[in-house]
């Protein structure tokens, strides 16, 4: 029995599968965007070396913060390296998606030293993802949250 000769069988497969892949790499391109995406990207560039520079010198400072949910009051304890509460330094807290998709900012207000407050509005439920900052003499200390609401 004669063998048979593969070899153009599998340069047509070959050929095939190349433009079945081309095929559905274009069809994915066209249909949707990245799903990584920054509306505000080139402000965001321009202070990369800003928030670099911030963010090295809270380290340097060993800042370290703590939040806890009651309620609706997000309370956050924040402390340098030797455990010290860090006073009259400027806090927010960013929901970002708030209850209608838009991102919301509200300030933390120091009740005593080194513990910070916020209320939340009122009818927020469901887990929310948050991001609260702080910044005291060319540190900022950045840190992101999960907020579980009942």
């Amino acid at each position: 029995m004669p063998t048979r000769n593969r070899w153009p069988l599998l340069i047509v497969v070959l050929v095939a599968g190349f433009f079945a892949l081309s095929t559905w790499s274009f069809l994915r391109a066209a249909r949707g965007g990245s799903a990584v995406t920054d509306a505000d990207y080139y402000s965001h560039g321009l202070r990369y070396n800003q928030t670099l520079l911030e963010r090295n010198a809270a380290a340097t400072l060993g800042w370290h913060a703590v939040a806890t949910l009651a309620g609706g009051q997000l309370q956050v304890t924040l402390s340098d390296h030797a455990r010290q509460p860090v006073t009259t330094a400027s806090g927010t807290l960013t929901l970002l998606g708030g209850p209608r998709g838009e991102t919301l900012r509200l300030p933390l207000a120091e009740a005593s030293e080194g513990v910070y407050f916020g209320t939340l509005p009122q009818g927020l439920s469901g887990e929310h993802t948050a991001q609260v900052e702080f910044e005291y003499a060319g540190a900022r200390l950045s840190q992101r949250l999960l907020l579980s609401l009942p």
